[in-house]
């Protein structure tokens, strides 16, 4: 399930962490270490472990989370670390939406409750029940399954990271079929596995965030393409907007479009203008960013035509809480339910 550049991620990062242990039987000293760390030479990722100043400038927050994730297991005792929760997420590569690079993220680790062991403040452990059927291996690290880490995400995260999360986790567990044939026996996976997590979280139903852990999911849906479009899915919940998603429609010779949102009950279709659709080169499929546009012009103005509906878009800076999407879809005559 790890893709192969998530992969190759892990392994750069792995080569780039200078461990204080290896270098003191090397080159580098404590002396030297920490006078290259004061000229800004090194960063200490976490005590015992740096990277070069300018990796570790290049990294945005989700793979500095991930670094010092690979730190604490190069630096971890004889028993291996259980990683889990945001760990987790970073190692699986799921889309850890809103972290920033203003609030450096601790290690989580997952331990068992008859040996809780002491947090600190590069690591937090989290003592909770938990069997070997919750844990697998992933680059050679311990952590947290996919199902057991989008229901301890869903439970404790924030609900716009949680659901982007298991939306992508989802679609690596019950994949997305590229013929219709295969919708059928993918929405039959979906359901079986929501339910299964459902009567997990059932049993632990007076664990903390367990009630919101549900709501979780209950919307979560393999069919996002990006996480952009699981946030916009939970604000639209928020707003209470009726709306099919990922809906197909019929465009001219036959073809047919997919649209992300149907607002039901109003004339207009909606649509996450995401970057992936311009930037990733397995969208672009070899076409210039000038042909993408085009070809998504054209695509509209089909739409537009045979249907009779408008077609309203946002972007990344509409996406951030509900009452910033409620007034981008107002302000282009969309029907908002008042709150």
């Amino acid at each position: 399930m790890l893709g192969m550049d998530h992969a190759q991620r892990i392994r750069q990062l792995e080569a780039a962490l200078i461990l204080r242990r290896r270098q003191l039987d090397g080159e580098l000293g404590d002396r030297e270490l920490r006078a290259m760390t004061a000229a800004g030479m090194l960063v200490r990722v976490m005590r015992g472990c740096y990277m070069e100043r300018t990796l570790w400038d290049e990294l945005h927050e989700p793979h500095r989370l991930l670094a010092r994730t690979l730190a604490a297991a190069a630096l971890g005792a004889a028993r291996p670390p259980t990683f889990s929760h945001l760990s987790a997420a970073a190692v699986w590569n799921l889309p850890l939406y809103g972290l920033a690079r203003s609030s450096p993220q601790p290690v989580h680790v997952l331990t068992p409750p008859d040996r809780p062991g002491r947090s600190r403040g590069a690591v937090i452990r989290h003592s909770e029940p938990y069997d070997e059927s919750d844990i697998t291996t992933v680059a050679g690290l311990r952590v947290t399954t996919l199902s057991r880490t989008v229901r301890d995400l869903a439970r404790l995260a924030a609900p716009e990271l949680a659901l982007g999360c298991a939306d992508r986790a989802l679609r690596l567990l019950v994949g997305l079929p590229h013929a219709r044939a295969g919708q059928a026996a993918q929405a039959e996976r979906t359901e079986q596995w929501r339910e299964s997590q459902l009567a997990l979280l059932h049993e632990r139903r007076g664990a903390r965030g367990a009630r919101r852990a549900r709501r979780i999911i209950e919307l979560a849906d393999p069919r996002a393409d990006s996480v952009a479009e699981s946030v916009s899915r939970l604000q639209l919940v928020r707003l209470k907007i009726p709306f099919d998603f990922q809906v197909a429609v019929a465009g001219l010779h036959g073809a047919t479009h997919r649209m992300d949102f149907d607002f039901v009950g109003q004339a207009c279709f909606g649509e996450m203008d995401g970057r992936i659709k311009y930037t990733d080169p397995a969208y672009r499929n070899g076409r210039t960013l000038e042909q993408v546009l085009l070809d998504e012009k054209e695509r509209e103005d089909e739409v537009r035509g045979l249907h009779r509906k408008a077609v309203l878009r946002w972007g990344w800076g509409s996406i951030g809480t509900a009452r910033r999407l409620r007034e981008r879809l107002s302000a282009f005559g969309l029907h908002v339910p008042e709150l």
